[in-house]
Formats: C-alpha cells, structure tokens, sequence
C-alpha cells in the first residue's frame, strides 16, 4: 500500500468527521423535529389510504419517502455505525417488506390479520421516532467548519460528501446531479453598493437556495459567488426543474441592502448527472461548462451538460 493512498485515505477519514462535526453543529433541534414531522406524515398518509381504501397500496414506501431520503443520505454520514441506525434502517426495511404487504386485503386473514398490521406498523413507527430522538440526543453538537457568512457547506467536505453520494449511485443504480449556480454581476453590486451589500446578496441567495431543496440535499459555497447544489437520486431532467424554479424565485426576490435600496438580482445554472465516472471533479466540471455556456448565452438562464 503507498504512502499517498494511506494520506489520501486519511484525509478523507478526517473530512468524513470534520463534516459530521459541522452538521450536528447546525439546529439539530430543528432537523430532529423535521425528521420526526417527516415520518409522521408518511404515517398518517397510509393510515388515511387504509380507511379510505381499505389498503396501503397507493402509498410509496418508507424507503421512498422524504424520510427515507434523509436516512438514506444526511443520517449515513451524521450517524453512521451507530446501533440506533442500523436499528431504523432494519424497522424500515420490515415496514416496506413485511408490513405494508401485509395490509392488503388480500394478504390479509380477516379483520384480525388487518389490525394486527396496522398495529405492527404503529409500533415500529414510534420504535423508529424512539430512536430518532436517541439518535440527536447522545450526539455530540459542535460548531466547525461551515461557511460563515451563508452557513452553507464548506467547499473542504465536497470529496468526502461526493465521494460518497457518487458510490451510492453507483451501488445502488440511483440518478445524482449536480447545480453548479452564479450570481450574476455579482462584482458590480461589490463595487456599486460595497461588499457589506455583497454579503449581504450571497447570505439572501443562500437562503433561498436551501429553502428551494430537500432535506437530503446538499448546497456547498463553492467559492465566491458560486453555490453548488448536490441533488441525491434526481435524474438531469428534475435537476433543470429545480434549477429553473430557483432561478424563477431569485429573479422575484427583492434583495434588501444594508441602510440602502433595494435591488433584484439573477442566478445562472448549469446542471450536470453522475454518468459512472468514479471522480466527482468530472461532475463539477460539466455542471461548471453548462454553467459558462448559460452566461455566455445571456445570463439568468439554466443550461444541461452535454453529454
């Protein structure tokens, strides 16, 4: 084994744990309770279809749903080798496989078999939300490594978090794209109305970029007036849907200056999907040329990577 491959794997290993530090050190409140608002309402949805319905069959698995993403993803890096996780991840897995099945009329013998399902998937839900709360609870929050002035991702955990989203792609034969956005004539609102209204343009788009994507998502100052989003299992298309929709919000907001008037600014995007190339650099640097080419063509526009 070489030297560099031992001090490119640590490396990575302290990224992996410089970022669960950052990310515990944000609202965790606020992501606990989220979470728990998340899995609450997949649950009261397949309650609703059973008395509506009779069945759970129109509803999507756990696994599917908006939790599920957050498990899949954001608690993977947060919590991963914890017991309490894998615990979740083992309920989840007995809900999708055993317990929704299960309340199909079909698969059910009689009334008894129905409620006894419904009752299984009542426990297994507050088993889950038990764990979720242990989860927040014992971990330990700390302030590190975030970008200070929007409170995005810092540029530094991009290998240690496309790393790892490009090899559950991969593995799991799942879409991922990326958002590489400006803002555009960023250096005249710097040099029109000084940097303090510059910052706080960068700190307004920020907000609204992590308003605009999910839970699972990730948005990373990239440098500058550069933001790159990581959107996990979303094939190209529904990546220049949200790219769009976040250009349409920027150009209606109002941005408001420090003491001053107020001005509108635009964002242009470039959007990219993972194709199996293993080196997310190969990623960002087609997002990165979709991106040139929609400022060049104008601004205020998103353009798709050319395959």
């Amino acid at each position: 084994m070489s030297a560099a491959f031992v001090q490119k794997s640590g490396q990575r290993a302290r990224a992996d744990e410089a970022y669960r530090l950052f990310a515990l050190g944000q609202d965790v409140s606020a992501e606990r309770e989220g979470q728990r608002a998340a899995l609450m309402e997949w649950s009261h949805t397949v309650l609703f279809d059973i008395l509506a319905n009779g069945t759970g069959d129109n509803c999507k698995p756990l696994s599917q749903s908006p939790f599920g993403l957050w498990v899949r993803h954001r608690a993977g890096i947060l919590f991963e080798g914890t017991g309490a996780l894998e615990t979740i991840r083992s309920a989840m897995r007995d809900i999708d496989d055993f317990i929704l099945p299960g309340l199909n009329p079909e698969a059910a013998v009689g009334p008894e078999g129905a409620s006894h399902f419904i009752g299984e998937l009542r426990r297994r839900i507050d088993e889950i939300k038990f764990l979720l709360n242990d989860l927040f609870q014992t971990a330990s929050a700390a302030e590190n490594g975030h970008d200070p002035l929007t409170r995005t991702l810092n540029r530094r955990f991009l290998p240690s978090i496309l790393g790892r989203e490009l090899a559950l792609a991969a593995s799991n034969d799942v879409p991922f794209s990326v958002l590489m956005l400006d803002v555009d004539h960023f250096k005249s609102v710097n040099d029109r109305y000084g940097h303090s209204s510059g910052d706080a343009v960068l700190q307004q788009v920020a907000d609204l970029l992590l308003g605009a994507v999910r839970p699972a998502d990730f948005v990373f100052r990239f440098g500058g007036e550069e933001f790159l989003i990581a959107l996990v299992e979303t094939k190209l298309g529904r990546a220049l849907e949200v790219a769009e929709s976040i250009r349409r919000i920027c150009e209606a907001h109002v941005f408001r200056l420090p003491g001053q008037e107020d001005i509108h600014v635009t964002v242009s995007a470039g959007a990219a999907q993972f194709e199996g190339h293993p080196d997310y650099t190969y990623l960002i640097n087609a997002a990165d040329e979709a991106l040139y080419r929609a400022k060049n063509a104008g601004r205020n526009r998103v353009e798709a990577a050319r395959g």
